[in-house]
């Protein structure tokens, strides 16, 4: 067989690969979990729509004090929601499910293209669409995250428009010149972050001067073909910046000034989430530097990391070999400062990361592309020492590092992006030391079944659950079932009969020594062993009715209501609050402080307690301790603002 003919296959290989990817992923949609965020985003694109169809009448969308979503362009969303709009569409998630899904294939896509053009081999392509759909971190969030996944699309597409761009200077075909300009207006559109492209543009043109003999005689030189590359720049930065607003109400409104100020806020955002690394709850705004790395290290399969680390190391040994003109050296370079460059950036300017690496999945297709690459290059030069037996084993054991992620994809959907590679001792050793689940998947299959569980029940009144997540999306189309939100620790302080909570935002504390649970479960669900989500039945309302008298001034009878609670659920330490609260607002100075003493041998870090407790030592003359137990508090929780009253 020819080369030719070989090529074909793999040619056609890929796009059978593709083909399958396409079914697979639209046979997982209707069955993928809604997150957290999608909640947020969806909300704010219909309001997005209606300015448009109110020709701005409805400002909704230009005012999000709390979410800050007005300076997210999104048109993934946007455009998901028009959609939904035009047709009437009623199952909405399963529409930006499937969007998530074209977009994902939009990515594979376009990482594939740039894997040939760069390697100029269709095996490394067909390499790259592999390790990235078993990326459980990106695969995992493709069938609904229509902010990361459309970005990290319009990312490697504005990379391919650019390297063909660069590969056709200094005569660049129009059809590349739109095609880079409609990337970039894409990736914009998608997220401010897509400027960024405009500086790979520059390093681009910079580059394909500086590797020129006499770099200043040849732009000299350029100048009968200067008039139209200044028309093709002009074109690329009116159309990729200007293009990129059509679907952003608010850089509508100061087209030169509010997309950069909606960049500036990306790069430093300004609400702290408190986030759980390394085994300790931290703000995200005091994250130390390495966290990206670290999580980069810790989530990306171990192909990916292997490979990647050796391209790099093989650099010299690659060019050594294969000595190309240095013309041809930019691909390699645009992608190794397009995973490089991102991550130097945001740890140098402090930014606001959490979540992992969610904000950072664009980095992964690059990655993979130089993975593969690192992967070729060894086994060729294995191979060229003629030793059959080193070289089939070591890609035997990259074969086997490619696919190993697909066993966890399988076992955990639709929480399989929860990812956790052997360098982190995987899920098991994970789980209590960092963010889980914190897209809140795992609570699908719980509604569900919680659904099932109260039309069974064929109750006359309305069953009300409550729910530590704004997913109230599952119940929606049930009459019969009421929602409203709590915290997992303040439940006890709402009115419902069903508890359903993801095991998110508790302190290491209580999970590492198993403290959180209550006693009321019914059943629990589980990720690689881990419990992810409960589901509780209050069988006796004494903690609600407890708490209703304290707040009440009925204090005896919620003490009373209270001390039973407790002999019920003793690790509910939310409950000796309002007990030692009650018990000191009776005169049992006493018995209040024994109380605070109880609850944080359950809960020795729980800042109502330690607050509680300082409150209580101040008012009885104890400055001192009082001051010490505050200075506890602070350095547990710097930002505790219950903390300010006191």
């Amino acid at each position: 067989m020819n080369r030719a003919a070989q090529k074909m296959i793999e040619k056609k290989f890929f796009y059978i690969i593709l083909f399958l990817i396409a079914v697979t992923l639209s046979l997982l949609a209707p069955r993928a979990a809604v997150n957290v965020d999608e909640v947020l985003h969806h909300t704010h694109a219909k309001n997005v729509v209606n300015w448009y169809f109110t020709c701005g009448a409805d400002t909704t969308c230009l005012h999000t004090p709390v979410t800050n979503l007005v300076y997210y362009s999104q048109s993934a969303d946007n455009l998901t929601a028009l959609i939904i709009r035009i047709f009437d569409i009623k199952d909405e998630y399963l529409v930006r499910q499937y969007a998530g899904a074209v977009f994902f294939l939009l990515l594979l896509f376009m990482s594939g293209l740039m894997a040939k053009s760069v390697s100029r081999s269709w095996t490394v392509s067909i390499v790259v669409i592999l390790a990235l759909f078993f990326m459980p971190r990106l695969t995992g969030q493709a069938l609904g995250n229509l902010k990361d996944i459309p970005f990290a699309a319009g990312y490697m597409g504005g990379l391919l428009a650019i390297l063909q761009f660069s590969k056709e200077l200094p005569r660049p075909q129009w059809k590349t010149t739109i095609a880079l300009a409609l990337a970039i207006a894409f990736t914009v559109s998608v997220r401010a972050g897509g400027f960024i492209l405009f500086a790979y543009l520059a390093m681009a043109v910079l580059f394909f001067l500086l590797v020129r003999p006499n770099p200043l005689q040849y732009l000299i030189s350029l100048k009968p073909q200067m008039a139209g590359l200044i028309a093709k720049g002009m074109l690329i930065l009116i159309v990729g910046y200007f293009a990129g607003l059509v679907f952003w109400p608010f850089a509508l409104q100061d087209v030169l000034h509010h997309p950069l100020q909606g960049l500036a806020m990306m790069e430093n955002y300004k609400v702290s989430i408190r986030q759980l690394f390394l085994g300790q709850l931290l703000w995200s705004t005091e994250l130390p530097w390495f966290y990206l790395p670290l999580w980069l290290l810790i989530s990306t399969p171990l192909f990916t990391l292997a490979g990647f680390a050796l391209f790099l190391l093989l650099i010299p040994a690659t060019y050594k070999r294969n000595p190309l003109q240095p013309p041809h050296y930019f691909g390699e370079a645009l992608l190794i400062v397009s995973v490089i460059f991102p991550v130097i950036y945001v740890i140098s300017i402090q930014s606001n990361l959490y979540s992992g690496i969610r904000q950072m999945l664009f980095i992964l297709p690059p990655m993979a592309i130089l993975a593969a690459m690192g992967v070729r290059t060894a086994y060729t030069l294995l191979a060229a020492k003629q030793n059959k037996i080193y070289a089939s084993s070591f890609m035997g054991l990259f074969i086997i590092l490619l696919i190993w992620p697909a066993k966890h994809q399988i076992q955990t959907f639709p929480v399989d992006y929860v990812y956790f590679n052997a360098l982190a001792g995987g899920s098991k050793k994970a789980w209590g030391n960092f963010e889980y689940d914190y897209y809140f998947h795992a609570l699908k299959k719980p509604a569900a079944f919680l659904v099932d569980l109260v039309h069974k029940k064929k109750t006359t009144e309305p069953v009300m659950v409550a729910i530590n997540s704004n997913l109230f999306n599952y119940f929606e189309p049930h009459p019969d079932i009421a929602v409203q939100y709590t915290r997992y620790m303040e439940r006890s302080s709402i009115d419902w009969d069903y508890g359903l909570f993801g095991v998110n935002y508790i302190h290491p504390h209580l999970l590492q020594n198993k403290l959180w649970q209550s006693e009321d479960i019914i059943k629990t669900w589980y990720h690689k062993g881990n419990p992810v989500a409960v589901l509780i039945e209050r069988k006796d309302k004494s903690d609600f009715l407890g708490i209703s008298e304290i707040k009440n001034v009925h204090l005896q009878e919620g003490i009373a209501l209270l001390e039973y609670a407790i002999q019920r659920n003793p690790n509910n330490v939310w409950i000796y609050v309002y007990l030692a609260r009650a018990r000191f607002n009776s005169g049992d100075t006493s018995g209040s402080l024994q109380t605070i003493k109880r609850g944080k041998q359950i809960h020795p870090y729980y800042e109502p307690l330690l607050l509680l407790e300082a409150e209580t030592l101040y008012k009885t003359g104890n400055i001192t301790e009082a001051r010490t137990v505050m200075y506890k508090l602070l350095s547990i929780n710097p930002r505790y603002q219950p903390a300010e009253k006191l």
